[in-house]
């Protein structure tokens, strides 16, 4: 079908603050035409990042990038000969292996059958199901709505599903901010290591503690930090998908949805494709995707997907230079002409070209320009439908 006007502005957008960033922006990846960008704009280490485990550099080479296929080098679990993580630690939790299984079951009830003779118990073979959900045919927002599907149904499953509409309807109300993003960080960072590996609390806040506590000990802290994100050191489920649209299609899209319709709480998912931690803030409303910088990758090195290379966002920019949906020059559902398009998104993309990077998906600008160059040149991750649909509210009853 032809492409609707938020598919031709914002491709149009998307493109332009890619091209804005790359001209304003050095790097040793990079051409020496760009120019720096301030430092200290740029330089950002989010309270707890002195913690005593193995951070990667973020001053490290464009070809050290995970996505790359570069083993990421922060652990705060021992390592495998093999430099992958040993969750051995992790697996044999309880929490684990009931929430390993029930997702598992959730998946397999998506493709339809399972395929993967691993014990329900293990990640390898829920990852199997993962990776078959992504490559069902169909477009990347059909597999965020199998996606959500299986995230809606985890709670009822778990014979809790009256959580979320006790929350949304009665707790969120009458709870503080603070208070309401820290129930989160406690849930994530207790209940899914299994699926991230190790997490932290980050973005700190300082509450005021009570005045009669302050009162009743001597030397009590006028005032306490709460963490009101989380961050995952090496996401397990990044790391083993190997895929930009596992993530973005069958995490990040659908979780973002699923937290805010069931739960009222906006959530902003960054994974950084350089060292493949992945920061989860609460409280914070996302971007749209087709403006989201975590789409902004090529198929990963390691890639496995069936459809590894296809599905090209990018491929409509061939289409539009073809005249698809043009006419004389004319964008025959805004009006516009590609240059008036052009033009507005080049002006909206240089305010903000130099945070481009910042979303939290890259190291530094750096390894952000070199990615956005194998985009411009190999194409995207089918991280997007080429339609760029704004992704609408699917509840779990729906058909796909």
């Amino acid at each position: 079908s032809p492409p609707t006007t938020t598919t031709t502005t914002t491709m149009a957008t998307a493109t332009a603050r890619s091209d804005a960033f790359l001209t304003t922006t050095s790097s040793r990846c990079a051409p020496p035409r760009r120019t720096r960008v301030p430092r200290r704009a740029i330089l950002h280490r989010p309270h707890g990042h002195h913690r005593a485990v193995a951070r990667a550099s973020s001053s490290s080479s464009c070809d050290d990038a995970a996505w790359k296929g570069s083993k990421p080098k922060q652990s705060s679990l021992p390592l495998n000969a093999d430099g992958s993580v040993n969750y051995a630690s992790i697996d044999r939790s309880p929490i684990s292996i009931v929430l390993t299984r029930t997702i598992r079951k959730l998946l397999v009830e998506e493709v339809g059958a399972d395929n993967d003779a691993t014990p329900w118990s293990e990640f390898a073979g829920t990852m199997t199901a993962v990776r078959e959900v992504n490559d069902m045919k169909g477009s990347a927002r059909d597999v965020q709505i199998r996606a959500k599907r299986v995230f809606a149904g985890i709670l009822p499953a778990l014979g809790i599903g009256f959580i979320p509409p006790i929350w949304k309807k009665y707790v969120k109300p009458a709870t503080p901010e603070w208070m309401a993003n820290y129930a989160f960080v406690l849930v994530f960072t207790n209940l899914f290591p299994w699926l991230m590996g190790p997490m932290e609390g980050v973005d700190h806040v300082d509450v005021k503690t009570p005045e009669f506590l302050r009162k009743t000990f001597a030397n009590f802290p006028k005032t306490i930090k709460v963490p009101q994100a989380v961050k995952a050191e090496r996401c397990r489920f990044l790391e083993s998908s190997q895929c930009a649209s596992v993530c973005v299609n069958t995490c990040k899209a659908p979780s973002q949805e699923w937290l805010s319709e069931d739960f009222g709480m906006d959530l902003h998912i960054q994974p950084n494709y350089d060292d493949f931690s992945c920061q989860w803030k609460f409280n914070v409303k996302p971007p749209p995707l087709y403006e989201d910088a975590a789409i902004m990758v090529p198929c990963f090195s390691n890639c496995p997907s069936e459809y590894k290379g296809e599905k090209d966002a990018f491929r409509q920019q061939a289409r539009v230079a073809k005249g698809f949906g043009i006419v004389d020059g004319i964008d025959t559902y805004t009006g516009e002409t590609l240059e008036t398009i052009a033009k507005r998104a080049s002006d909206a993309a240089k305010a903000d070209a130099a945070r481009a990077y910042a979303d939290g998906t890259a190291a530094n600008p750096e390894t952000y320009a070199s990615r956005v160059d194998d985009v411009k040149s190999a194409g995207k991750c089918w991280s997007v439908d080429e339609a760029r649909e704004v992704m609408g509210t699917i509840r779990p009853t729906d058909a796909a």
